[in-house]
């Protein structure tokens, strides 16, 4: 997910923001927000990682290192706190240095962090346009805790909140697909498809492939015949160190010989961020079409299908 927060609050895109800008905006008081957050040069790195992990954690937002020092104001019976004045440079190395510092500090790394640096002779300043998380919560290795953004401050969080952040992961969508074609009587050709169906990167995804009720396998792939508690079948198991995405697939191919009787293709298929899921195809060679297609998600048991199957013979 990407921000657009510099954008937001200069009214300039991010190539376009310069340090005159920067200074402008800080000529008149500027308070902190639920996505905004000052620091000043003098900054220490550990607090650095902890707001950053905290607008992760929440909606993103801004950091700005280099700010005004803070002040506070009464405003009726109300006391608040302002940036306005002079920047107060850092002494953090450049952009590249910090956001080595950020990746190694905050678990999971952040990865569409947008760093813009100001270099001067009397230091830096940087502005960090953080966005809103697609893969919470993180968590500080510093100090092994997890922080949100509450109004205006970065708060460590409770465990019901983490645990909520940790169910909204988003992980890889991974599905089967299945085209068969008569190459002659009792034989055909199968190309099985593993498919990612949504955005987020399948990494080190594995799979098994089970025919069952045919007579013989031909293929690259190592098949190997065996017995079961559900039956005779040719099984296959392997793995990819390819990344899918939406635009890649998986084909495994194949010949089968077959009777003339209907035969099941069962596809199993997991990932590092996915649990075991399955998909199986019944398929009838007289009718020359699939008659059966399940998953696991929808409640289906395999056996029931072989148990039909050998009915029908």
């Amino acid at each position: 997910m990407n921000s657009n927060y510099i954008e937001k609050i200069f009214g300039k895109k991010r190539d376009e923001l310069t340090l005159i800008d920067l200074k402008n905006y800080f000529s008149s008081p500027q308070e902190e927000s639920s996505v905004v957050e000052f620091k000043s040069g003098e900054v220490e790195i550990n607090d650095i990682f902890k707001e950053i992990a905290a607008f992760l954690n929440t909606e993103g937002g801004l950091l700005i290192i280099g700010s005004p020092r803070e002040t506070k104001q009464n405003v009726g019976k109300n006391i608040i706190k302002i940036c306005e004045g002079e920047l107060t440079f850092s002494n953090f190395k450049n952009k590249d240095w910090l956001y080595q510092k950020i990746a190694s500090n905050i678990v999971p790394a952040p990865t569409d962090l947008k760093i813009e640096e100001f270099l001067t002779e009397n230091g830096n300043v940087f502005l960090i346009d953080i966005p809103q998380s697609l893969n919470p919560p993180h968590q500080c290795s510093s100090d092994g805790k997890y922080y949100l953004r509450l109004e205006r401050d970065a708060k460590p969080a409770p465990h019901g909140i983490i645990q909520a952040l940790f169910n909204k992961r988003r992980v890889p969508s991974l599905s089967a697909e299945i085209v068969i074609k008569t190459v002659k009587s009792h034989q055909d050709n199968i190309i099985v498809s593993i498919k990612n169906e949504s955005s987020i990167p399948a990494e080190k995804v594995s799979y098994i492939i089970d025919v069952y009720n045919v007579e013989q396998i031909k293929s690259n792939y190592s098949f190997k015949f065996f017995e079961d508690s559900l039956g005779e079948k040719f099984c296959f198991t392997g793995h990819t160190e390819q990344v899918l995405v939406q635009v890649i697939n998986l084909p495994i191919k194949f010949d089968l010989q077959h009777s003339g009787k209907d035969y099941l293709i069962f596809v199993a298929f997991w990932c590092r961020d996915l649990d075991f899921d399955f998909k199986f195809f019944t398929y009838s060679p007289s009718q020359k079409k699939i008659v059966k297609e399940a998953t696991f998600k929808q409640g289906e048991r395999l056996i029931d299908e072989l148990n039909r199957l050998r009915n029908l013979e």
